[in-house]
Formats: structure tokens, sequence, C-alpha cells
């Protein structure tokens, strides 16, 4: 299997509907960054999630563990 054909194996897809004007910013980077939409995207999307992102993620799954199991988590820090 080629390289390029083992990479893009191990992609997901994911299909986007974005308003016309930052699909036009996008495209407008793209230009000035000299790199495909693609790689733009999944760089902006891996800042996001390792910096505000992941931080938004771990307070967002501690309040949902502590509303589904706060019962529990209270008897436990009682013991």
């Amino acid at each position: 299997m080629a390289k390029e054909t083992e990479a893009a194996a191990q992609r997901g897809v994911l299909t986007v509907r974005l308003p016309a004007e930052l699909h036009e910013g996008l495209r407008t980077y793209k230009l000035y960054a000299n790199r495909p939409i693609n790689d733009v995207v999944v760089e902006l999307i891996r800042d996001f999630l390792d910096g505000p992102g992941r931080e938004e993620i771990a307070r967002g799954m501690t309040e949902r563990a502590r509303s589904m199991y706060g019962v529990a988590l209270d008897k436990l820090e009682d013991m």
C-alpha cells in the first residue's frame, strides 16, 4: 500500500457546511499560507482541542459525572 493511501485510510471524513464568509476566509488563508484547506482546518481543530477545547471538555465531563454519579461520589467522600 502506498504511503499516501495508508495515511488516507487512517483518516476520518467530515463534511462541514460553512457560511460563505467563513469558506471564503479559509480559501484566502489557504492562498496566503500556501497550504491545502484540509491542512489548515486540521491544524485549527488540533489547536482548539489541545487548548481551550481540552479545558472545556474536561469541565463538561466533570460536571456530567457529578450530575450522573453525585450521590455515589458524596457517599465515597464520607468513607
